[in-house]
């Protein structure tokens, strides 16, 4: 879906699971945020070539955070555009880089052998990708910074759902990408789902600063897009 002149949400689908990678450009940036479910590459090679680019020409990854929902296809992006820089909260760098264990995976792993035999498979498949990510993060972002292409790119620390989530704000488009820290709701805003969260009050901090955000932004706009990256945890 094509939001702006240089925005394009990809819509990917594939066996019941459902993300919305965002592909945003100018004259010297392809940039991919977010990268969807493991085993997605072609579909989103695919989405890419639909929106009127190669997928050799990304020259930049925001993630907005860890879980496998959002990093599952930086693995074959890496080996399809081993130049392209990947960027991501400083929090977040020792879970993409493989040096603490994914929010999500602790509790199952702790009570693995508790867990049904449905359960243990799920584990695995997401442990698996975690162990076979082989990421450098050089594009290190904290609160509030700027990346300086695609008419600026705001990133906005949101904690809660992951220790180093963002929000990203396309300050030339005013456009919020929310990852999983927002949620739409029977028409209003919401924060992010406490089934998939790991500090939901820290998660409701970040909604509300987000939120607040909005409210200031809107006296110097008339409307706001809120891009949501995935259905997913």
């Amino acid at each position: 879906m094509r939001i702006a002149n240089n925005i394009e949400m990809l819509e990917i689908r594939k066996d019941n699971k459902y993300v919305c990678p965002t592909l945003i450009w100018d004259e010297s940036h392809l940039v991919l945020i977010d990268t969807g479910y493991p085993n997605q590459i072609e579909l989103l090679k695919q989405a890419i070539v639909e929106a009127g680019f190669e997928i050799e020409k990304l020259t930049d990854i925001i993630l907005t955070h860890h879980d496998w929902d959002h990093l599952g296809c930086l693995t074959d992006l890496l080996e399809i555009v081993p130049t392209v820089k990947v960027w991501a909260h400083v929090e977040e760098i020792p879970y993409i880089e493989g040096q603490k264990t994914p929010t999500k995976l602790i509790d199952k792993l702790e009570r693995y052998d508790r867990l049904t035999d449905n359960e243990k498979v799920e584990c695995d498949k997401r442990k698996a990708v975690y162990d076979g990510l082989n990421v450098t993060v050089s594009g290190v972002l904290t609160d509030g910074e700027i990346i300086p292409f695609c008419g600026g790119i705001e990133a906005i620390h949101t904690p809660g759902h992951t220790p180093g989530h963002i929000v990203l704000f396309l300050k030339e488009n005013k456009i919020l990408i929310g990852g999983d820290a927002i949620r739409h709701i029977d028409g209003q805003l919401a924060g992010s789902d406490p089934e998939h969260t790991y500090n939901m009050a820290l998660a409701q901090q970040s909604f509300d600063k987000v939120r607040d955000s909005i409210n200031y932004r809107r006296s110097n706009f008339t409307s706001l897009w809120l891009l949501r990256e995935s259905k997913g945890v």
